[in-house]
């Protein structure tokens, strides 16, 4: 009877042994398959994973992304490194294939590898000059999505040197430019505050005006002369006849304007319009802001820059037509 019970428990034990090995093997096999990289692997691609996901939510992700082949697979190797409960959400770059241990290891400890992309924007920059930058420097960036956005804030997107990640959307490049744009000009409040008041100009008139000025000359000093000039003309009714707008819509500069393009019916042509243009032409930097609210008071009512930047300034339009012929003919 006890030869027969040992037989017995022998046999069980061997059939379980079996089972087991079995089973590991069953195992092995699946890592070893579902481990292995997917092919073709999407490279250059950025997985983000959203705040709260568990281990199981990112492994779909980054499976239906096409980085790793079994979210099962994903799962066991992050119970191995961080006990299944260090997901860190956050954008990940793929820029080359890599095995599930290594997208295991990355996701649980927030290796991102993304890499942050400097972009200078120059003072006076519009939409369009931004575009051109963002879409350089920026792979893949949204260029057509990020122009519609960045004319409606044309004028408020200060210019600056920004850091922006690879997968850094349209918005949130719109989004951060404006913010410092209301960061940087915050010392400026109370003086764009008094200025409104006095004249009776909305903040948006001011930061028009701004845009205009920043075009009109380089040096503060004379910026505030300009500013001076302008905000004369604009409150007398007199018409602004400045050629900074042609720029923005039409593309060209003081030397290309022709009779032609002086003449044509655009509320942008303040030649033919009285008033400012219908919005910003541009994004003024600090100076140009600083300067439209705190103009300089003078006599002159004309303007003009020579070759060399040099600015020449005139009481009467006879003395404006003695400094054309001087400086500029």
């Amino acid at each position: 009877m006890t030869l027969i019970t040992n037989w017995t428990k022998n046999k069980y034990f061997v059939a379980l042994g079996a089972i087991i090995s079995v089973a590991l093997l069953c195992l092995l096999i699946f890592i070893i398959q579902y481990s292995r990289t997917p092919s073709p692997f999407p490279r250059n691609t950025i997985v983000t994973i959203p705040v709260g996901s568990t281990v199981d939510q990112a492994g779909l992700i980054l499976e239906r992304a096409g980085i790793i082949r079994s979210h099962t697979a994903y799962r066991i190797y992050t119970i191995f490194i961080h006990d299944g409960s260090g997901i860190k959400a956050g954008s990940y770059l793929f820029d080359q294939p890599q095995s599930v241990l290594r997208v295991a290891f990355r996701t649980a400890y927030g290796v991102q590898d993304l890499t942050k992309i400097k972009v200078t924007v120059p003072e006076g920059s519009d939409s369009r000059n931004i575009t051109k930058l963002l879409s350089k420097a920026i792979p893949n960036f949204a260029s057509s999505t990020f122009m519609t956005l960045a004319k409606q804030d044309e004028g408020y997107l200060f210019p600056d040197t920004y850091f922006f990640y690879q997968n850094t959307t349209p918005q949130q490049v719109i989004d951060g430019m404006y913010s410092n744009f209301d960061d940087q000009t915050a010392v400026l409040a109370t003086s764009s505050d008094a200025f409104s008041i006095k004249n009776h100009v909305s903040y948006d008139q001011i930061v028009t005006m701004a845009s205009i000025v920043e075009k009109e000359a380089t040096s503060l000093a004379d910026r505030q002369i300009i500013a001076g000039i302008l905000w004369r003309r604009l409150a007398d009714k007199y018409p602004l006849q400045v050629d900074p707008p042609f720029y923005y819509f039409l593309n060209k500069d003081s030397s290309q304007l022709t009779l032609a393009d002086l003449a044509i019916d655009s509320p942008y042509n303040l030649y033919k319009h009285k008033g400012l243009t219908p919005t910003p032409i541009d994004n003024p930097g600090f100076d140009a802001l600083y300067a439209t609210v705190n103009p300089t008071v003078t006599k002159y009512w004309y303007y003009l820059s020579d070759s060399k930047g040099v600015m020449h300034y005139a009481i009467t339009y006879d003395e404006h037509l003695a400094n054309k012929a001087k400086y500029i003919n």
